[in-house]
């Protein structure tokens, strides 16, 4: 898992590729819409992400395990560069991972515990 971050995030994400601590969470927690659903696409869909089998049948973002095992984050986020921590799917992504901008109280709390916390709820603007 990574560890916390200190200090303030750049407000126009020049420093996002060198955290990724938002993209480490617990399964099921980057949920998709319709509208998701259709950004991705068919390929994409069934390569990242997963259908919650429980009613009402939620698809999530897959999450995998970390190098280390000891946690997961989200098989989007590419691990393959050490330090760095690229999406993936970065155009395509859900609309729950654009709601976590720089400075967010999503970004802060993942940034200052190493990970997304399970107090973050996601809202979306009306």
């Amino acid at each position: 898992m990574p560890t916390p971050v200190t200090g303030e995030p750049d407000p126009n994400g020049g420093d996002c590729v060198g955290c990724g601590r938002c993209c480490h969470h617990p399964s099921h927690t980057v949920h998709f819409l319709e509208s998701d659903e259709h950004r991705m696409g068919k390929r994409l869909l069934e390569l990242y992400t997963e259908e919650y089998t429980q009613p009402p049948g939620f698809r999530f973002m897959k999450n995998v395990p970390t190098a280390a095992g000891d946690e997961t984050h989200c098989a989007g986020l590419d691990v393959s560069v050490p330090g760095q921590y690229p999406c993936a799917i970065y155009e395509h992504r859900p609309d729950d991972c654009r709601i976590v901008e720089p400075g967010s109280p999503a970004c802060l709390e993942a940034r200052r515990l190493g990970h997304l916390g399970s107090s973050v709820e996601f809202h979306r603007p009306r």
